[in-house]
């Protein structure tokens, strides 16, 4: 689980922001908020709210930065790292970006700190408490005269020296330390555990754009657990389905066929088949409903409202997030959904999470209304200074007594984080 995320010099955030899971002395509704870990109680969820433009987006997509850095194997040293700075500020063009991130894997507490340019990591550093002390696990530096990467390994590390040869030599000047452990064939189980937290409990970012529709139903597919889980979401959220239905077909392809899905968007391992193969396998999906004389009318997806794809597709996630604890990341939650439907699946999450987390960007004011079902700690917003830069701050930051409404507060511009509206006359320019 998440404690406390940092980040700082990346994209719109100028300014170190912080992140934080860490629940307040408020014991409201803690059976459904609150985690106890061995040295913290953790939220299982944040709620990011702002005006356009804010970088509500940003500051999950710091998160998803981290975690592609760390995860991904670049194919040589000239490749850039992809890292982006505030490039509305002169000095913060040249400046490092800065990253820190505090968890759990499992029961252990491990403190990850990054420094990195488009360039190369100048400083990467994992720490971990297997007592009440923390101990360092690998401090890596760059040496910029010898453009060589420079790794120390901590007194409690039990690698032989042949096995820390071969990390500092596989970890290039673009590349994390753990994407270097991944390719080795060695055992550093200090390491392992933070490297399988940010592998298996970190999915990427849920964008209303994401293909979530396809995943599910790969998903639903594969598991019965996850239909029989999905299938209960959507009736528990009253779309009237009594099932759900995929079907594989083959079809001929003849060449005006695969002359038009060729100019598709197609991945290349896709494309490959295409050129080769005479026959492919199709699968459909659909959607049955029963009526009120129960009878079942099955409609394809494609027919479905946008609504409901969203929602089936966000329950496949929801399912793979609550069964392995996952850090599940989403922008943007009310994207085509009824604001009932966004608080349902915010609750849904609640009661049924053990140690899984939610963090989401969300315009849906109505969740504020919900006030009785809420804590003002999971509850954020984002902001822009005079500068541009992001502003990320808690409404547990407020001075609010518990009895006013969060939502009128929030329309009466108490916690700001509202756009800045001009007239609705527009200048002629005729």
């Amino acid at each position: 689980m998440i404690i406390e995320f940092k980040v700082k010099n990346f994209l719109s955030i100028k300014e170190e922001q912080t992140l934080s899971f860490e629940a307040t002395a408020d014991k409201t509704l803690e059976e459904y908020f609150v985690v106890n870990k061995p040295k913290h109680r953790l939220l299982k969820m944040a709620l990011i709210f702002g005006p356009n433009a804010s970088g509500k987006t940003n500051i999950l997509i710091a998160l998803d930065f981290l975690r592609n850095f760390i995860l991904t194997r670049p194919v040589d040293k000239t490749i850039g790292t992809t890292h982006i700075p505030f490039l509305l500020d002169e000095k913060s063009k040249n400046e490092q970006g800065v990253f820190d991130l505090s968890f759990y894997a499992g029961e252990m507490l491990y403190e990850y700190h990054l420094e990195i340019n488009n360039s190369f990591i100048n400083n990467e550093k994992l720490t971990y408490y297997p007592s009440i002390r923390p101990a360092v696990i690998f401090n890596r530096t760059f040496d910029r005269e010898k453009d060589l990467t420079q790794i120390e390994f901590g007194s409690l590390v039990a690698l032989k020296a042949a096995e820390k040869t071969l990390i500092r030599g596989n970890t290039i000047r673009n590349m994390s330390v753990f994407a270097a452990y991944a390719k080795l064939n060695i055992e550093f189980p200090e390491l392992d555990g933070a490297y399988k937290y940010f592998l298996n409990k970190i999915p990427q970012v849920v964008t209303p754009k994401s293909n979530l529709r396809n995943w599910t139903s790969e998903k639903v597919e594969q598991s019965n657990e996850t239909k029989t889980f999905v299938l209960n979401l959507l009736n528990n959220a009253d779309f009237n389905i009594s099932n759900i239905n995929i079907e594989t077909k083959e079809s001929t392809i003849n060449d005006d066929v695969r002359r038009n899905l060729l100019s598709t968007n197609l991945t290349e391992s896709v494309k490959e088949k295409l050129r080769t193969e005479e026959v492919i396998k199709i699968k459909t999906l659909s959607f049955s409903h029963r009526t009120e004389h129960d009878k079942e009318v099955e409609f394809p997806a494609e027919l479905e409202s946008a609504g409901t794809n969203r929602f089936f597709g966000l329950g496949g996630v929801l399912h793979d997030a609550l069964r392995n604890d996952k850090c599940l990341l989403i922008d943007e939650i009310d994207s085509s959904l009824h604001p009932d439907l966004v608080i349902h699946l915010i609750n849904t999450f609640l009661v049924n999470s053990k140690e899984a987390q939610l963090v989401c960007t969300t315009h849906d004011l109505t969740i504020l209304s919900e006030q009785d079902n809420l804590r003002k700690d999971v509850i954020w917003f984002t902001n822009k200074d005079g500068e541009g830069a992001t502003e990320l701050y808690s409404m547990a930051d407020f001075k609010h007594r518990k009895e006013l409404s969060f939502i009128n507060a929030y329309k009466a511009g108490k916690f700001g984080a509202k756009p800045n509206l001009g007239s609705v006359f527009l200048k002629n320019n005729g």
